[in-house]
C-alpha cells in the first residue's frame, strides 16, 4: 500500500491518503508535479508535494471562489484569472456571459498535464478552445506590468503563499491587480484555511488596505482542505461593493443558464456571515 502524507504548516500537522496508481510524478522548470489516483478522492494534483486540488470535491473551491465575484459584480465582460493551470476556475468563469478571459499561469506544464490527466476540470482542455480565452503562459508580474487592459473582475486562484507563490500575496502584487480593476470592479483571493492559517486572511487585508483596496472575506468548505473554513478574500475599489443585494443576485441567477453543485445565491449571502472566532482573527488586521 502507497500513502502519500502532507505535512501541513508546520511538522505537527499532516493529512494523508491512500494511492492506488501513482498516474504521473515530473518536475517542471517551476516546481515537482505529481497526479495520482484515489479511491475516496479521485484524482488528486500535489505541487511540491501540496495538495492543491481533487476531483471529488474541487467544485466547492472553484465554484465559490468565482461565482461569487461574478455575481456581485455588475454585467462583467473582461475576466482576468492569475494562475489555475488545473482549469477549474476558467471553467467556471466560462459559463457567464463574458467577453474575454485571460488566464496567466506560468507553468506550461501544469496546463497541459491536467488537460489530460484532470480532464474533468478543464472539459479536457475545450475550455482553452473558447474563443474568449486568452491563454498567457508567463509570470504574472511581467504580464500585469506590460498591460494596458482593465478588468471586471480579477481572480487569484494561487497556492498558499510558500516558494514561488509567496510574492502573490504581496502588497506589490495587490497593486499591480487595483491598477488594472475597473472602479466597480471585484478582485477574489484564495486565503487558506484560517484555523491553521490565522495570520494569512489578517496578513493579506493589511496589505489590501495598504493600496487602498476596501476588503472583506467570505468561506466555504472544501473537504480536502484539511482544518475547516477556507477563507476567500473580496476586495474592491468602490466600497459600496461591499454590499449584498441577495436580491439582485437572485434575479440574475434566475435568468441564468449556469448549473452548479455548491454555489446559490442564497450561500453567496451566507458565505459573508463569519463565526465569531474568525472576525476575531480578521480584526487583528486592525492592530498592526
Amino acid at each position: 500500500m502507497k500513502v502519500f502524507i502532507e505535512r501541513l504548516h508546520g511538522e505537527d500537522t499532516f493529512q494523508g491518503f491512500e494511492i492506488t496508481r501513482e498516474i504521473i510524478s515530473t518536475e517542471t522548470p517551476y516546481q515537482k508535479l505529481k497526479i495520482v489516483e484515489t479511491n475516496r478522492l479521485g484524482r488528486v494534483l500535489i505541487l511540491d508535494d501540496i495538495v492543491q486540488t481533487t476531483e471529488s470535491d474541487e467544485y466547492m473551491y472553484h465554484e465559490m471562489l468565482v461565482h461569487v465575484p461574478m455575481y456581485a459584480c455588475d454585467n462583467p465582460k473582461r475576466v482576468l484569472i492569475i494562475g489555475g493551470g488545473d482549469g477549474g476556475s476558467l471553467r467556471e468563469v466560462l459559463k457567464h456571459p463574458i467577453e474575454q478571459v485571460d488566464m496567466v499561469e506560468i507553468d506550461r506544464q501544469v496546463v497541459d498535464l491536467c488537460i489530460e490527466h484532470l480532464p474533468a476540470l478543464n472539459d479536457h482542455g475545450a475550455i482553452y478552445r473558447d474563443p474568449r480565452v486568452n491563454l498567457v503562459i508567463k509570470d504574472a508580474f511581467a504580464y500585469l506590468n506590460n498591460i494596458d487592459q482593465d478588468y471586471d473582475v480579477i481572480i487569484s486562484d494561487s497556492t498558499d503563499p510558500v516558494g514561488a507563490a509567496e510574492v502573490l500575496f504581496s502588497e506589490r502584487f495587490y497593486q499591480l491587480l487595483k491598477n488594472h480593476l475597473r472602479p466597480n470592479g471585484i478582485i477574489a483571493l484564495q486565503n487558506g484555511v484560517v484555523f491553521l492559517q490565522p495570520e494569512e486572511p489578517r496578513d493579506v487585508l493589511r496589505r489590501l488596505r495598504k493600496v487602498d483596496l476596501n476588503a472583506r472575506f467570505y468561506t466555504t468548505v472544501v473537504p480536502t482542505y484539511y482544518g475547516g473554513q477556507m477563507t476567500l478574500g473580496f476586495a474592491v475599489n468602490n466600497p459600496s461593493m461591499l454590499k449584498i443585494d441577495l436580491k439582485k443576485i437572485k434575479s440574475r441567477w434566475q435568468t441564468s443558464p449556469i448549473e452548479s453543485r455548491c454555489y446559490t445565491p442564497e450561500l453567496h449571502a451566507a458565505s459573508f456571515v463569519l463565526p465569531k472566532w474568525i472576525e476575531k482573527i480578521i480584526a487583528g488586521a486592525d492592530d498592526a
